[in-house]
């Protein structure tokens, strides 16, 4: 398809930002009709999304419908709470501010831009946004040129479902690219690898434009002597054979108690029989490498570990290029140093590295770039709780993989050089809000009286500066302060439930409300 002329790439921006000036973007309704909008077209174009998600990748339906749900949900879930979101945050005022109004609004950046990946080219695009729309920006949105499919549909369908006025697409690859971000927008949402990642954080630095960086590396799964293996060597197989392992959240190594790697390794053999059969090329339940250059890269890399005396390739290593076919390929005997554990592999290649104990593995883990994910299995909450006091990582699962990607409210972002932001749920929402802070304070004579204190010459008075000490100055609340605090609390909701009480019974004795009501209309008169 035809690519978005460079020229036109300044010209888009300045169009969008003249319709955020318009505050068009702003009215919830707005927000709520593109969201809907959204909602319907996810679902009820449902196969002509998994068509073009086929095509770019030749994926198994189930993984498809995983992507499109995933979408859906997140689309649902911020109809369900965009008043929530949006609603001024109050704030606990000081005595100086006791009669005045404050709280934080939440107020979209303006224009920002969403460049998406290939790997899941619909997910990763219309998630960023959902949240986008929600918080009430403009958006250019930019698909991936390499799942070409998908990116005819994001052109062919956005502007039918959303504002035209407020969400524009733009077609191409690294010229485009470049020339988008050239353009000073409000933030910059970038999901890819880290070396692209650092490219963008460069050119958003030149105007001074935050940025939100989805990236990846290179996620670690350690293995522990008391892991369940069976149930592991599943939820490991299925989180690396899915989309061909093309996931930044991909197991990426496997770093295995000495004690438990061989039965682990033949976990992992039948595992991925089972689930794939013997023929994995004939399988349907098994996607393809995005493209000939990706499996020829892959496939180098699986070469020179091979070549490394110390390796043996225990499951997969059939391959063909012209099918962008590579079955899932473990290998043991992996050293640090090796070719699998130089860059993330983004594909079906595991490597298994042997360590003595927990410790060895997060002195590894502690060595290299802090990951997007953590993956720890073990059955001893001591050894969870380690990786956890002593790593960091985007997230962390224990005994599982991938899932946290589903849970619309768990902030999602890596730490980094995984990257930098959140998205999902409110964490999404926030990222494109701008919290401004409010204070409306009042011209009457209370409050005037109470910033009189602040004037000079009369603050200078050793009397008003002690006075503004005592009511301005706050001290870290003690224990009997926090206990009273308590004790009222529980006391004021104890004193309101006795008040409803004896008001009931009062208007038993009286009669009922008609008759009370009576009464007091006498008294009144």
């Amino acid at each position: 398809m035809a690519t978005t002329p460079v020229t036109e790439i300044p010209h888009i921006v300045n169009s969008l930002r003249k319709t955020f000036e318009s505050n068009k973007t702003k009215p919830i309704a707005w927000r709520k009709r593109q969201l809907q909008n959204l909602y319907r077209f996810l679902t009820d174009h449902e196969k002509v999304i998994g068509a073009a998600l086929a095509k770019d990748l030749n994926r198994p339906m189930a993984e498809i419908a995983n992507e499109i749900r995933a979408t859906v949900n997140e689309c649902s879930y911020a109809l369900d709470h965009i008043d929530e979101w949006t609603k001024p945050r109050k704030c606990k005022p000081n005595l100086a501010l006791m009669m005045d109004t404050t709280h934080v609004r939440h107020e979209p950046l303006g224009v920002v831009c969403i460049i998406a990946p290939w790997n899941f080219p619909i997910n990763l695009l219309f998630v960023p946004i959902i949240h986008a729309l929600a918080a009430g920006n403009c958006i250019v949105a930019k698909p991936s040129e390499v799942s070409t499919a998908c990116e005819s549909l994001v052109a062919e369908w956005v502007p039918k479902v959303l504002d035209p006025e407020a969400v524009k697409v733009v077609v191409g690859g690294v010229g485009e690219t470049s020339a988008l971000l050239e353009q000073k927008f409000d933030h910059v949402f970038f999901t890819g690898s880290p070396s692209v990642g650092k490219v963008v954080l460069q050119a958003c630095a030149k105007h001074l434009v935050p940025a939100t960086l989805e990236l990846g590396g290179k996620s670690p799964v350690y293995v522990h002597s008391d892991a369940n293996i069976a149930v592991i060597a599943n939820r490991l197989c299925w989180a690396k054979a899915l989309n061909c392992g093309q996931i930044c959240v991909a197991p990426d190594y496997v770093l295995v108690h000495k004690d438990a790697k061989d039965s682990l390794i033949e976990a992992i053999k039948k595992s991925f029989t089972e689930m794939l059969s013997t023929d994995v090329k004939s399988s349907k339940a098994y996607a393809r490498i995005i493209n000939r250059n990706h499996t020829q890269r892959l496939l180098k890399v699986l070469s020179r570990q091979l070549a490394q005396a110390h390796s043996k390739l225990e499951y997969g290593g059939e391959h063909s290029v012209e099918d962008c076919f590579i079955t899932p390929s473990v290998v043991s005997g992996v050293k640090l140093s090796d070719p699998l554990m130089e860059d993330e592999i983004f594909g079906p290649l595991l490597g298994i590295v042997e360590v003595a104990n927990e410790n060895e593995a997060i002195s590894i883990i502690k060595s290299r770039p802090r990951p997007l994910s953590m993956y720890v299995c073990t059955e001893s909450k001591a050894i969870a709780n380690k990786f956890l006091d002593n790593t960091l990582s985007g997230s962390i699962l224990i005994n599982g993989f991938l899932m946290n990607f589903f849970v619309e409210d768990m902030p999602f972002g890596g730490v980094g050089n995984s990257g930098m932001g959140k998205c999902h749920g409110h964490a999404g929402f926030m990222t494109f809000t701008h919290e401004r802070g409010l204070v409306w304070r009042s011209t009457g004579p209370i409050t005037e009286s109470a910033s009189a204190l602040m004037y000079p010459p009369f603050n200078s008075s050793p009397t008003k500066l002690s006075l503004l000490k005592l009511l301005a100055q706050k001290k870290p609340t003690t224990f009997l302060k926090k206990l009273f605090s308590h004790l009222f609390a529980q006391i004021w909701v104890y004193f309101k439930l006795w008040v409803i009480f004896r008001a009931g019974v009062f208007v038993g004795l009286e009669g009922g409300w008609v008759n009370v009501v009576g009464k007091i209309q006498k008294l009144l008169a």
